[in-house]
């Protein structure tokens, strides 16, 4: 029979009873060396052995642990673990054996394996000691510290060696604090955890933190690969508390594990599970769970090796090789980056176009390294060939899978220019780019990303830069981490968002397109984690928040640098009003040079112009330049947004009616308001109603939301008012010219009296300027096709053709109150003449050159308006239309007294008339003469008073004046022919005989006879 060696490592209880005092245990290790003959037997015979008393000793527990051969040849020895018992950490340090594989040894060399239920213990407590008695003041041991030091351990262990298994402890540490004493207790088998309690609760102020009475387990085959699921579990035989998850990366920095985009936690009696999905390379490090049982903690630590893959940057040089000589060859570079690493990379080139592709170096700068790749154009072989491609590919050798989840890759694109290629030229760092390619170049050291400019038929578009400060792309990861289930935002929250107000804070950060939306997207990724957290927001960061809101909107030209603007600006609203919802805010007031927060307590809140008043608990948030950038249009209109946007948040979570005012907004005359929300989609009106022209930047809304108080782009307008306006003024223009005509025509027939000659050389001078004030009008009919020298001309000839309409009118109702005043006195010709002509000519033109000179001489936004041609209205009383309301409502007023006395006159009988006269025929006689003379004196202008008076927006009123000044005074000149030319028998007796022709004989002798008779009864 061969001999063999076998080693039995024995687990001996000694108990030890001293009269007073607890039991105590000690461990010892035996080895057993016999045949490989009686193996079997010795190992019955320890199984059955229970315990074997010794004067006040009891030895209990034997049992084998490891079993090594050796074949009686040789310096070595195989040995390995029995079932139930593992190797130990410094055997699996020292000699490379670990857990339970088999191991080869020395056969000097006394390893063992220990008890898989093995526990070590590391404990702290404060003691009530100096302690320089210790340490003196240069942190050297005293002479006392030997003595202290054995007697500490010696009343640690006193406590400590009661339980079972109990085999050592070490004093690892001292530190100040009273005495905080730092050790390692080791017990080779499993321990209760009652007692352990026990033990803590006597030794008082200790922390106790265990290790196996957890286990753990990861995968077996590592490292795992990136975009691998693996799962890490740790197991418990009783209940410890709620499990903590933590990892400790590579660079020792120890991170809580929660659910999160790459992580789900999960618990199931006692078993904890962390199950990974998808993993980057963020999850390489220790994996420890964490049991906490005041005042134990037990926890489990297993590493986790992840195959982690790189992030690649990659371009070549030239990005545009020049083949516009179709016989050159041009030798091209090309250059993948990624950060240095410890991992086994392969790098690979490969290319379909480019046969004589070769990798040459790799460099390492800072903290990248640059591998590169070299490869020729050869032109005369690329004339069917646009663009070219190259791929990069790195291969990480130690994952223990192959394909894809092993390897990364990325493909460089490279655009060849030829003879007949569109190009944008060289401009200054920008190289001869292909359209319609885009050029790029890296950026400076303090940002990460590029800068981009696009070339789109042989022109260049401008730059856009997409480097993102080194700051912000750091506190870009580090909320990203956090959501993919490292880290809580509860214990971060507060050092983020401090970092990024800080780098807002910069001019130079916060002037791109690049950081405002890196910025923008931190929050929002913050807020996500946070409600998948089921965390709450709370006053503590609103200072910091405020002003890094604020920040961003500093310069919101930079918003505008890409097609992109409208959706961040969205975004920003949406991110900030969710962070709100998702607050637990006191009474607050922070405020910042574009945003303000508030909250408010059913009272009438103000900030930034703005104001709202609502009867429950809302946080507002008021923001001043956010309307410049967000969109401005509702329901497919365009529309104008100068004022605050406020997001009204309430409280307790109901909605509930809001009364705000906007300050700071000018409306335009006739422009509609729209109070409006932000839905998540657009601008909607819904549930919001406009205070109207009266109370015009008041609005009222019966939920809450973002809001703010839109204007309309354009003027509200009147349906068919420009078709009505020029049907009535052609209708017009020709019933002037008539009756103009029929004026001479008829002249020397009515104008026999001075009165009828002054009366028509007034009618006249009204119908022959109101022509030509409508020709006027209808040649500035389309204002945006009227050069801006003509829109000039034609407002000074409407201006002074109007003011001579209303001052002949002037002229005819002083006639008439001369008549009806004055009845006995004869209004002499030569008098009535200058007057009719200083009044009716001269002073509409001493009006027009006085407001021409005034107003700039003539300048255009000044006197006149290129989108009107007519003039200028701006507000209150300001503008060169008031020179001309106030003259023409003065003389309408006239004219309207003119035309109470007629009435006054009719209605009160003349003394000599003996008898009243009949209310009918006075009733005509009132229709009567306001028909025929409300058109002559321009009495229809009074509605003029009333549109200018009331706003488009002031429905139905406005309309129906509208409407009925458009006809009335569209239809002035065919108002005018009716009355004053058919409408006087004279004038229709004239025409009628003009148009008879010459009397006969027989009508003459007549009408001689009749005239003679009527002659000879007098």
């Amino acid at each position: 029979m061969t001999p063999c060696k076998v080693i039995v490592l024995l687990f001996l209880g000694l108990f030890c009873k001293v009269s007073g005092a607890e039991n105590s245990t000690q461990v010892y290790f035996f080895e057993l060396e016999i045949d490989s003959s009686i193996v079997g037997t010795v190992k019955k015979l320890l199984s059955e052995l229970s315990a074997v008393d010794v004067s006040d000793v009891t030895v209990s527990n034997v049992n084998a642990t490891t079993e090594c051969t050796w074949n009686g040849t040789g310096n070595t020895k195989h040995c390995s673990c029995i079932d139930g018992y593992t190797w130990s950490s410094d055997a699996c340090t020292n000699y490379k054996c670990c857990k339970t594989e088999n191991c080869t040894l020395r056969d000097t060399e006394a390893v063992m394996c220990l008890s898989d239920k093995s526990v070590s213990i590391n404990g702290s407590t404060t003691m009530d000691l100096n302690y320089n008695d210790l340490f003196n003041s240069d942190n050297q041991k005293t002479e006392k510290y030997d003595k202290i030091t054995a007697d500490i351990a010696e009343w640690l262990k006193g406590n400590f060696s009661a339980l079972p298994w109990f085999d050592s402890l070490v004093i690892t540490a001292f530190s100040p604090g009273s005495v905080i004493v730092d050790y390692t207790v080791q017990v080779l088998g499993p321990i209760n955890i009652t007692q352990l309690e026990m033990i803590s609760i006597a030794l008082k102020r200790t922390i106790l933190v265990t290790k196996g009475l957890v286990t753990i387990s990861v995968p077996k085959e590592q490292p795992v690969a990136v975009g691998s699921s693996p799962t890490v579990t740790c197991t418990r035989q009783e209940d410890l508390g709620s499990v903590k998850w933590v990892l400790t990366d590579t660079q020792n920095k120890k991170t809580a594990i929660t659910n999160g985009a790459e992580a789900s936690l999960s618990s199931h009696k006692f078993t904890d599970t962390v199950q990974l999905e998808s993993i980057s390379g963020s999850w390489k490090g220790l994996f420890t769970c964490e049991y906490t049982k005041e005042p134990i903690t037990h926890i489990a630590s297993e590493m986790l090796d992840v195959a982690v893959l790189p992030d690649i940057r990659a371009r070549s040089h030239p990005q545009f090789p020049d083949c516009s000589d179709p016989t050159v060859r041009i030798p091209l570079t090309f250059q993948c980056t990624i950060q240095v690493s410890t991992e086994n990379y392969t790098v690979s080139w490969n290319s379909s176009d480019f046969k004589d592709l070769r990798s040459t170096s790799s460099v390492t700068k800072g903290d990248s390294i640059h591998y590169r790749a070299e490869a020729t154009v050869n032109c005369p072989d690329m004339l069917t060939i646009q663009r070219a491609n190259v791929i990069c590919a790195f291969t990480n050798n130690r994952a223990k899978v192959s394909g894809r989840m092993n390897k990364k890759e990325v493909a460089l694109e490279i655009p060849i220019i030829h003879s007949d290629s569109t190009v944008c030229s060289a401009e200054g760092p920008w190289p001869k780019t292909k359209s319609p390619y885009t050029a790029v170049l890296v950026c400076d050291s303090s940002a990460v990303g590029e800068n981009r400019r696009s070339c789109t038929d042989g022109q260049w578009k401008n730059a856009i830069s997409y480097c993102v400060n080194l700051g912000l792309y750091d506190v870009h990861k580090d909320v990203q981490e956090i959501g993919k289930g490292l880290g809580y935002i509860r214990e971060n929250a507060e050092r983020l968002i401090s970092s990024l107000k800080t780098i807002t804070t910069t001019d130079m950060t916060i002037n791109s397109y690049a950081n405002i939306n890196m910025s923008v997207d931190i929050l929002k990724q913050m807020n996500e984690v946070s409600l998948n957290q089921s965390h709450h927001w709370n006053d503590t960061i609103m200072p910091n928040f405020v002003s890094t809101i604020s920040n961003v909107l500093n310069d919101t030209r930079a918003w505008n640098q890409t097609q992109n603007a409208t959706s961040l600006s969205v975004d920003y609203l949406q991110t900030v009003e969710n962070m709100i919802k998702n607050s637990n805010l006191s009474s607050a007031n922070h405020t910042s040079v574009n945003v303000q927060l508030m909250t408010c307590n059913s009272s009438d809140c103000k900030t930034f112009g703005a104001s709202v008043k609502t009867k429950q608990n809302v946080v507002v948030v008021a923001f001043k330049n956010l309307a410049d950038i967000l969109p401005k249009t509702l329901k497919n209109e365009t529309v104008d947004s100068e004022t605050t946007i406020l997001s009204v948040t309430a409280v307790n979570g109901t909605s509930d009616a809001l009364e705000m005012n906007f300050g700071g907004i000018q409306r335009r005359r006739h422009h509609e308001m729209y109070c409006v929300y932000w839905n998540e989609k657009e601008w909607s009106s819904e549930g919001c109603t406009w205070g109207g022209a009266s109370n015009s930047t008041f609005c009222n809304c019966t939920h809450n939301s973002a809001f703010t108080i839109l204007m309309s782009k354009h003027p509200v307008t009147l349906l068919y008012m420009q078709e009505l306006t020029y049907a009535c003024l052609g209708v017009s223009i020709v019933s002037l010219v008539l009756c103009i005509l029929i004026e001479l025509l008829v002249w020397d027939t009515v104008v026999k009296s001075n009165i009828g000659n002054f009366r028509h050389i007034a009618l006249l001078n009204i119908s022959a300027w109101l022509l030509f004030a409508y020709g006027a009008f209808l040649g500035t009919a389309e204002p945006e096709k009227t050069s801006s020298n003509w829109c000039l001309i034609l407002t000074v000839v409407k201006h002074y053709c109007f003011l001579a309409v209303f001052f002949w009118t002037l002229c005819l109702s002083f006639l008439l109150l001369h008549q009806l005043i004055f009845i006995f006195e004869q209004l002499r010709k030569k008098v009535y003449l200058a007057f009719s002509i200083t009044l009716g000519y001269v002073c509409p033109l001493v009006c027009v050159a006085v407001t021409f000179v005034h107003f700039d001489n003539g300048g255009v936004g000044k006197y006149y308006s290129n989108e009107t041609c007519w003039l200028t209205y701006e507000s209150g009383l300001n503008g060169s239309i008031f020179a001309f309301i106030f003259p023409a409502g003065t003389i309408v007023i006239i004219n309207m007294f003119t035309l109470f006395v007629v009435i006054m006159k009719i209605v009160t009988p003349a003394v000599s008339e003996a008898k009243a006269r009949d209310e009918k025929a006075v009733v005509k006689g009132i229709i009567k003469t306001i028909v025929f003379l409300s058109p002559i004196l321009g009495i229809t202008w009074i509605l003029g008073f009333l549109v200018f008076w009331l706003d488009l927006t002031q429905t139905p009123y406005a309309q129906i004046v509208n409407y009925a000044f458009t006809i009335l005074n569209s239809l002035q000149g065919f108002f005018i022919l009716l009355t004053n030319c058919f409408g006087e028998k004279r004038v229709r007796e004239a025409l009628s005989k003009r148009f008879r022709g010459k009397p006969s004989v027989h009508s003459k002798s007549d009408h001689s006879t009749k005239v003679t008779s009527v002659i000879k009864k007098k």
